[in-house]
């Protein structure tokens, strides 16, 4: 397949190895949680980083199940992924008599969904992408919009109508997570946005070379795929990575690639590595790698991991336990390398993923991804003057060894 803290002393404790110890989570901060802003529920998340750091998570606003809901709601961090803002809301609204009668006009206040969102390096924008939905009974999928922000998340635009454009593809599910815009090859700058039918009904892809003014959607389908993510690859292919429940589990995900920028694509074929339990995925490729998230398990919505390419999709070469535990599963990379802080010694990632407990967090990641054999988080205490001892925790080279699980007591990690 090609595809500080004040302190008078500071000491390091190296923790007792413990080979056959199970590896540790990544406990993240918390982004989105039940209750937050008077939202009921959250799900769904999709994260993206501006050009000057700022890293913006979206997931729905919900009051129950799927068909609940009602808005796209947004934090941003701009000291990567520690303390978040205030939540707003990009698109979407709630149910009253004005809205239904916006909604029906001209789909200006109808509900949103499915977050899928890129940051336009040309014209320095978010661009969010989502699915309409109007209030009435059968109303769950009534077109598709777009919204931007030219300021990092904090305002954004008025909503942009896709529906007619994306013509086949109108009232299909975007993503959700991550859109994709080229940076290389004679399509330089071109958006693309995945999206699916109903369940397991079919997968299409819209692309638009004017940064979201005018779209069309290729004619190619995708027959019995679900929820998919896309990325152009180190070797400028476009990889098409797609949800699926028709064929066995250990099959792994479904894949398609692209040589002409997404014009048209191969035929599917299955990455075994890349197993699921039918599930929602993440996929992003930036520093000559390719990064892959989702619920490493075949059973269950459990063992959320991070995997790690170097040639182009075909093999991969490490991989990040995220959260052991089952949750509702989904979750979204941030492309891009994290700025990174004094206390980190290599370059970070991030993710942002449905936690246990029905919360969303962040969380930072080593690019590394060789935690499994080369690294591994080091307890560092910090006292003050006061004799208070705080711990934190560090990625620090020690080969081969495994730490017992440890709750930080600092944000990002």
């Amino acid at each position: 397949m090609r595809y500080g803290a004040m302190g008078s002393m500071c000491w390091l404790l190296l923790v007792p190895l413990v080979l056959a110890a199970p590896p540790n989570d990544l406990n993240g901060t918390l982004v989105f949680y039940n209750g937050l802003a008077g939202v009921a529920n959250y799900r769904i998340p999709a994260v993206v980083q501006t050009e000057n750091g700022t890293i913006v998570a979206f997931a729905e606003a919900r009051h129950g199940g799927d068909a609940s809901a009602a808005r796209i709601a947004v934090r941003s961090s701009l000291d990567g992924g520690a303390t978040w803002s205030n939540v707003t809301f990009a698109a979407g609204a709630t149910d009253t008599p004005a809205n239904r009668a916006a909604c029906a006009a001209n789909a200006t206040r109808c509900r949103g969904g499915n977050p899928a969102v890129v940051f336009d390096a040309h014209t320095k924008q978010i661009v969010l992408v989502l699915i309409l939905r109007g209030f009435g009974p059968g109303e769950d999928a009534v077109g598709n919009a777009m919204v931007t922000s030219a300021d990092g998340g904090k305002t954004w635009s008025d909503v942009s109508d896709l529906s007619s454009m994306w013509g086949a593809a109108k009232g299909a599910s975007p993503g959700p997570g991550t859109a994709l815009q080229l940076s290389s090859g004679p399509h330089q700058g071109r958006l693309l946005v995945a999206s699916h039918h109903g369940a397991y009904v079919k997968d299409q892809v819209s692309i638009s070379d004017d940064h979201g003014a005018t779209w069309h959607t290729i004619p190619q389908e995708f027959p019995l795929m679900d929820e998919a993510a896309l990325t152009q690859l180190p070797n400028g292919s476009v990889l098409l990575n797609m949800r699926h429940r028709h064929l066995s589990p250990m099959r792994g995900r479904a894949v398609a690639v692209s040589d002409d920028g997404g014009a048209t694509f191969g035929p599917i074929s299955y990455d075994g590595t890349l197993i699921s339990p039918v599930c929602q995925a993440s996929i992003v490729s930036f520093g000559g790698a390719t990064y892959f998230s989702n619920p490493a398990s075949t059973s269950s919505r459990s063992q959320l991991t991070i995997r790690k390419s170097l040639d182009d999709a075909a093999s991969w070469s490490g991989s990040l336990l995220v959260q052991a535990a089952a949750s509702a599963g989904y979750s979204c990379l941030v492309k891009g390398e994290l700025p990174r802080r004094p206390t980190e010694s290599e370059p970070m990632g991030g993710i942002l993923f449905e936690a246990d407990g029905g919360s969303i967090r962040f969380a930072r990641f080593p690019l590394s991804l060789c935690c499994s054999t080369d690294t591994a988080r080091t307890l560092v205490a910090t006292q003050s003057s006061e004799g208070n001892t705080r711990w934190h925790a560090e990625w620090r080279s020690l080969p081969y060894l495994t730490l017992p699980s440890v709750e930080s007591h600092q944000s990002g990690l």
